[in-house]
């Protein structure tokens, strides 16, 4: 009998409880009692009213505490309103639940996790806060993010209830888009309370994003060693990689700021709208340098499609486009931007092409994942129900101490190993360098012998010599030699082109103008051989060349081979110029002859003078070089030059002054 007594009396303490929460007139799931336990911290989100729509011209009566919401229902607000029947797309929604405050209590502060809609926070019917703008005024939503509302201080010396409601938002062109639920706990509390857990749980949120401050971290790094290769060689591949990785960075940033500057969603799609493009620019235009170098035509194709896939996303927030057909626009546009990608990467490496080889693997890694994570996006507006199981930014491969998605791994294993293959392309680079470093160096050794150091002197002969190359070596050339009989032979000449290629040609006009010197021959004959010996080198370019001899009376011979005119004394002599050596075989060149007077200066120069421009593309000219003809050879170089120097520069003066008129006193 004792047993069957307690049997009996636990059912009908159990039938007790069961009926008074399943009386109609009893159901509070929506009240929270902060009396309980005294705590100074309480959770408020369990379930609330919810009611679907609005009445703009009452809205206050809704907030009202006075007003009967026993025929709301009830939800988990952190959960997705869709899995509870509700549906995706609605503009606007209100909550309501109660607060029973202690006896006593000066303050209470109720904290809201992020939502993403625009909510105004009413407590006993009066606003209490706002995030965002809501109708009827102009309205627009903002990026979501946890809030502290201070509720009206009403202290009793008895308990008291306290009507908190919630009008929501959403803008209904990306109705839908965003979630609709609360991201965390909301709590109600003492304000020290609730300020340390609003610390807390925001120091944790900052531990749960380590995954993508550590990839941001990563993405500058790689970016600032690109932007390194880059000031080094000043090759713009590395320029490209550069801003495509360090304007991704800011991508972030601009989240972490809009949450706690609570910007408009409208700005911040702006913003990573540009962010988005800039970055799809800046790596089609890395992948094009480094598989069509010099050419720029090949990225217009990927731009365009990239600019299409941003327009896509304009449409949606200017009402034109469904959110549906706006995601699938970016997603087809950036399918097709790397698809044109790909495809320049395979032709690259069917071609041989060094970079696309190396290239290809990181650009497949994060080409797959990126189209799998645009496709989930469509697949949700689709209505598809597995559809996040197909976004890899729902995959996390570690979750502790927080958590790293397929995505963020995809993208750093890309990154870094496009950064390896930059140091290896670097590290080629500057072995490359250091061979041309080597050939530069073999080339000023060729070049110290084009340009005489030893002048030989000749009775009262008083020569000066200039040369400004405009490359690293130049083409420009002259000897000064002397001859058997005690006469000096004088040649200046200037290979066509610049660079190491011009200077190994007139690495050999000069070798046989050296031998030719010797022989003694007359000015017309040294051209003729030397003629006969570029021809024979079989190379593309062509000499213009001048010979002359001068003897210790001051008598000179000379002959030009297409050459500039000697000018003497600031007139330019009447020469006749044969054609320039090295383009025919049986060329004749005509020899003139003359005396130099007393005090003379012979000055002989090439076309780097004549052909010098200024940045408005004015040529230095004959007239101005006449005039500057009489000045002494480097001051003639020195204003060529800075007029702007377009070739190498070589001038040779020759003043004359014989023997007997120099010994006489002044």
């Amino acid at each position: 009998m004792r047993i069957e007594f307690s049997k009996a009396r636990n059912l009908c303490l159990i039938a007790f409880v069961l009926s008074w929460f399943l009386s109609p007139s009893a159901v509070h799931a929506q009240n929270f009692d902060l009396n309980t336990d005294r705590l100074p911290v309480t959770q408020v989100d369990s379930t609330w009213r919810f009611h679907l729509g609005d009445d703009l011209s009452s809205e206050s009566r809704l907030a009202q505490p006075g007003f009967d919401d026993t025929s709301w229902p009830t939800l988990h607000p952190e959960d997705d309103w869709t899995t509870q029947g509700y549906p995706a797309k609605i503009e606007l929604a209100w909550f309501r639940f109660h607060l029973h405050a202690p006896a006593n209590t000066p303050s209470l502060v109720l904290y809201l996790p992020q939502i993403d809609k625009s909510y105004q926070v009413f407590s006993d019917g009066k606003l209490i806060g706002q995030v965002g703008a809501l109708p009827p005024g102009p309205a627009h939503s903002v990026t979501g993010g946890p809030r502290l509302f201070k509720l009206p201080a009403n202290p009793s010396s008895a308990p008291r209830d306290v009507t908190i409601a919630i009008r929501l938002w959403q803008d209904p062109a990306i109705a839908g888009a965003k979630s609709s639920y609360l991201f965390g706990t909301a709590y109600a509390g003492t304000p020290e309370a609730i300020q340390s857990l609003f610390a807390g749980d925001r120091a944790e949120e900052f531990l749960s994003i380590g995954g993508d401050y550590s990839e941001e971290i990563i993405i500058l790094v790689v970016g600032a060693a690109a932007l390194f290769f880059f000031c080094l060689t000043r090759q713009r591949l590395y320029l490209w990689f550069a801003a495509n990785l360090l304007i991704q960075a800011c991508s972030l940033y601009v989240s972490i700021a809009s949450e706690q500057q609570a910007w408009s969603d409208y700005l911040t799609t702006d913003i990573n709208i540009a962010i988005d493009l800039l970055t799809l620019v800046c790596y089609a235009m890395f992948l094009v340098s480094a598989i069509f170098p010099g050419k720029w035509k090949p990225a217009i194709l990927p731009i365009f499609f990239a600019l299409t896939a941003e327009l896509s996303l304009i449409l949606v927030l200017t009402h034109t486009l469904s959110l549906k057909w706006g995601d699938l626009g970016y997603c087809l546009s950036i399918m097709a931007n790397n698809t044109v990608l790909a495809v320049y990467l395979i032709r690259g490496w069917r071609r041989g092409n060094f970079y696309a080889r190396l290239l290809f693997f990181p650009f497949a890694l994060y080409g797959v994942t990126n189209f799998c994570y645009n496709l989930s996006s469509v697949l949700r507006d689709l209505g598809f129900p597995y559809w996040a199981k197909m976004n890899p930014g729902n995959i996390f491969i570690l979750h502790s101490p927080f958590q790293i998605s397929l995505v963020a791994v995809s993208r750093v294993t890309s990154e870094l190993t496009m950064l390896a293959i930059l140091v290896y392309l670097f590290a080629r680079t500057s072995r490359d360098q250091q061979r041309l470093a080597a050939a530069l160096k073999a080339a000023h050794d060729i070049q110290n012998r084009l340009v005489p150091v030893d002048i030989p002197t000749l009775g009262g002969l008083r020569t000066e010599i200039a040369y400004r190359a405009a490359e690293e070596v130049g083409g420009d050339f002259c000897q000064i030699l002397p001859r058997p009989d005690g006469s000096i032979f004088v040649a200046i000449g200037d290979v066509s082109g610049k660079g190491l290629q011009a200077a190994m040609i007139g690495a050999v006009a000069v070798g046989a103008i050296r031998s030719l010197a010797d022989e003694m021959l007359t000015p017309a004959a040294a051209l003729e051989r030397l003629n006969l010996v570029l021809l024979r080198t079989e190379s593309a370019g062509f000499i213009t060349c001048l010979c002359m001899v001068l003897t210790a009376e001051g008598e000179i011979t000379v002959s030009n081979a297409g050459h500039l005119a000697p000018y003497l004394d600031g007139l330019e002599l009447p020469l006749e110029a044969g054609l320039p050596l090295g383009i025919v075989s049986g060329c004749d060149y005509t020899e003139y002859s003359f005396d130099l007077p007393p005090g003379a200066r012979l000055t002989l120069l090439s076309d780097g003078v004549v052909e010098a421009r200024n940045k408005s593309g004015e040529l230095f000219g004959f007239d101005r070089t006449a005039q500057v003809s009489r000045s002494s050879a480097s001051e003639i170089a020195a204003t060529a030059r800075q007029f702007g120097q377009d070739d190498d520069i070589t001038v040779i003066t020759l003043d004359w002054q014989p023997l007997n008129v120099a010994a006489q006193p002044a």
